[in-house]
């Protein structure tokens, strides 16, 4: 397959005309059906039929109602164009490209529009080439990166397309966005305005001026949301393609793992070097060490001693706090009398050839089949697999190998549905398949307890079932500055629950690399230290004293914004609000701050701005801060204007962070040296000034962090709002509890001179002193100085 060639507009009839009701249009001197349904809330579905395209395959989980009022509408006009326009002014916010706006060859199809000057584009996914994309030829394919590329192109490049497959286009108009996504599992493409099309050599090409997205063969969908601003839209298109369901706590800490974790001597030790350097970490991650001769759903004898052995040290070790979650590559190792070869040979549920015999792939087990997700029955089998093997004691696992990779040989043989399906129908998919079995495989084992998976390939839909990391990289800096677009991207395209390996998978990392990873990172919506077998050591204590203070530091410091962190998980469960955001995100983009052009500055929810050095021996760097209200700088200790850029200096142990004036902060107590959590007793960080005007609202939700309870009301929720008052003091109000769950224990921090707060709970108001948060977010510590604690009790 090419995978930087795509379909060219020269060689496609378009539409000609289109019925007096709009139902159909004249495609290549035929009719053509044509529909377009609205979902509400401003997401349009448009489908083409005709008897050229079978029906396109899609496991896509897609919303069938989202409620809210459309102020958009979706027109065709009399030669068969298309055009999205808002109704009120009749305002043309994206037309189709004239007279060619549906075209076809053969089976194939695409939907171009008119390119309009200014337009940018962002989205795509997992897309490694830059945040704004304009002028770029994508092709939507799960790969191997590693196994696909080469290692130059891998380690200094950008290898395009990598693990996973979200064909989904943001088109930003000034401040206006629309989102264009493909409904279609196949070899999906799109050209964003690429010289390819428009090179100013050929007139015609010249004249055309478009951009355009399309499939190779399937029935044509398209869903057009319109935003109208960056989050609006991202709230919809994550209600379309599913909402990540609340993780377990756990799963949001400190994640560590390396190729060569086999068995538990490796476990007791990572274990013990934690807690002796009082660095906080849930999640112990085993590689494919852990198995018997590399077979999936196996411990090895040797190591493990068994299933009662294992199950004993899991156990031990989850007492202490530590998840351990295995890898599971859906390779099956050939081996008569292998349990899993032998029970997915009887049920028959392995991908097929042509021919009707099992197919085979070389991975780890070396002759591998490979089960066939596309079957209901195929799933159900590896549900079952995975039930017996949560049943150990595991708390989750990470899906490998599920793009899917299978060595050297050649894909299209590999079959679905029994032989009937040719690979291309299902291959971006496969991924999705395996995460939707797997999470029925643990909610089976563990029904009490919330699933966490972490994929490596996906599939629109995949955020219902998994969380991804962005797959293999290298310990380099250039790997390091493509982690904040290729994280953005993924979160703007329906895959918000994402983060990279930290420090770099493949290679040497450096102390002042392996830092600057974790400050990047700290705050990413997933984080897990990540290396290769024949690297160097990268976790904390093995890169020397300096580095680990500073890592342990951003880890603690994670550790004290869980809460905050939960909060925006919360909230993506509820509204499908992101949490990882590109600036423009929350603020509009202007002449003077052109926030669209800004990739190595973000968002964590609403109210934390980072802005970290990316550059090799960069002490310095310049900061945009957007919007009108000030903001705070942990990294110095004082308030800065918005709407404004500065430069700020980093010392070895600093980085540049920034909290919103008007942030109400809920953080856990003190410095956090282990995992132990207590959510139900927080510090509230308020960010006002003494001159800062107008009241601050604000709310927080605890629960279990483990369980389902929350959805049987098992939840507390408190809302807040703070303010300054005419008299100087700093007021905080506690305006609604809900006590689900627990009552709230908390204190109050402020960041600035305040001398006492006065604190009213429905009602009953009382003034107690106050203490000013003296040291910075990003110092040693963060002393809270002497405050009150308060109860709220409902």
């Amino acid at each position: 397959m090419y995978f930087n060639k795509i379909r060219h507009p020269a060689n496609f009839v378009f539409n000609t005309a289109s019925s007096s009701d709009g139902r159909a249009i004249t495609l290549a001197g035929k009719p053509c059906g044509l529909a377009i349904d609205s979902l509400g809330s401003d997401v349009h579905r448009v489908v083409l039929t005709h008897s050229r395209w079978a029906p396109h395959g899609s496991d896509a989980e897609l919303a069938s109602e989202i409620p809210g009022n459309n102020c958009y509408r979706l027109k065709v006009d009399e030669r068969g164009d298309l055009s999205v326009i808002e109704s009120a002014t009749q305002r043309v916010v994206l037309r189709g490209a004239r007279q060619c706006t549906f075209g076809v060859s053969g089976a194939a199809w695409i939907m171009q529009f008119h390119h309009e000057p200014g337009m940018q584009f962002y989205g795509l996914g997992e897309h490694s080439k830059g945040l704004e994309k304009s002028g770029q030829r994508v092709k939507f394919w799960n790969t191997d990166v590693f196994g696909d590329f080469s290692q130059h192109e891998v380690r200094h490049g950008h290898a395009n397309p990598m693990y996973m497959a979200m064909p989904y286009v943001i088109v930003k108009q000034g401040n206006d966005y629309i989102g264009l996504l493909i409904n279609n599992p196949g070899a999906t493409f799109m050209d964003l305005a690429s010289d390819f099309l428009w090179d100013g050599v050929n007139p015609a090409d010249r004249q055309r001026q478009s951009f355009y997205v399309g499939a190779p063969e399937g029935q044509p969908e398209l869903y057009v949301i319109i935003g109208p601003s960056l989050a609006e839209l991202t709230r919809k298109l994550q209600t379309l393609v599913g909402r990540v369901p609340l993780p377990p706590v756990w799963a949001l800490g400190y994640q560590q793992c390396r190729w060569g974790y086999a068995g538990p001597k490796d476990l007791w030790a990572l274990d013990r070097n934690f807690r002796k350097h009082g660095i906080p970490c849930d999640g112990l991650w085993l590689d494919i060490d852990y198995m018997e001769r590399y077979k999936v759903f196996t411990f090895s004898e040797k190591l493990w001693r068994g299933r009662q052995a294992t199950q004993r040290v899991l156990a031990k070790l989850a007492q202490r706090g530590r998840r351990i979650v295995p890898i599971l590559d859906p390779g099956v190792g050939v081996e008569k009398g292998y349990h899993a070869y032998d029970s997915g040979l009887k049920h028959g549920i392995f991908c097929q050839t042509p021919e009707g015999e099992p197919f085979v792939g070389f991975v780890w087990p070396g002759r591998t089949h490979f089960p066939d997700f596309s079957l209901p029955e195929g799933r159900a089998w590896w549900a079952e697999q995975v039930k017996k093997f949560a049943a150990a004691g595991v708390s989750g696992a990470w899906l490998d190998m599920n793009d899917p990779s299978i060595g050297s040989v050649e894909l299209d043989e590999m079959r679905f549905a029994r032989g009937t399906k040719p690979h291309e129908a299902y291959h971006n998919q496969y991924a999705l398949g395996m995460a939707k079995a797997s999470r029925a495989g643990f909610l089976a084992a563990q029904p009490d307890q919330r699933p966490f998976l972490l994929t490596r390939s996906a599939y629109l839909s995949s955020s219902r079932y998994s969380a991804a990391w962005t797959g293999d990289n290298y310990s380099n800096w250039h790997h390091l500055q493509m982690v904040i677009p290729v994280s953005l991207g993924l979160a703007l395209s329906g895959m918000p629950f994402n983060g990279p390996d930290v420090g770099g998978f493949i290679g040497d990392t450096t102390p002042e690399l392996a830092v600057a990873w974790h400050k990047v990172c700290f705050l990413f919506p997933f984080i897990r230290n990540h290396s290769m077998f024949n690297s160097r050591r990268q976790e904390p204590w093995a890169l020397g004293a300096t580095a680990q203070r500073t890592i342990s530091h951003y880890i603690r410091l994670r550790y004290k914004l869980l809460p905050y962190l939960y909060q925006q998980f919360v909230e993506q469960e509820a509204s499908g609000a992101a949490i990882l955001r590109p600036l423009f995100h929350d603020f509009a983009d202007t002449e003077k701050l052109p926030l669209g052009k800004i990739a190595d500055q973000f968002l964590i929810g609403p109210d934390i701005l980072q802005a970290p050095v990316i550059e090799e021996k960069k002490t310095s760097r310049r900061v945009l801060l957007p919007g009108k209200a000030r903001w705070f700088s942990a990294s110095e200790g004082v308030w800065r204007r918005g709407g404004s850029t500065i430069t700020v200096k980093t010392s070895t142990g600093g980085t540049p962070l920034f909290v919103r004036e008007g942030a109400l902060l809920p953080m856990q107590k003190g410095e956090r040296r282990d995992n132990r959590n207590d959510f139900a007793t927080i510090e509230l960080h308020v960010f006002l000034r003494g001159d800062s005007r107008g009241a601050h609202r604000g709310s927080y939700v605890f629960d279990d962090g483990e369980s389902f309870a929350y959805q049987k009301g098992q939840r507390s929720r408190v809302e807040w709002s703070c303010a300054v008052a005419t008299d100087g003091a700093l007021e905080v109000t506690i305006e609604r509890f809900e006590q689900g769950f627990a009552s709230l224990k908390l204190c109050v921090v402020a960041y600035d001179a305040f001398t006492s707060v006065r604190f009213s709970d429905r009602g009953k108001s009382r003034t107690l002193p106050l203490g000013v948060a003296r040291e910075t977010l990003t110092g040693k510590s963060l002393r809270v100085g002497r405050t009150s604690w308060c109860s709220v009790r409902a």
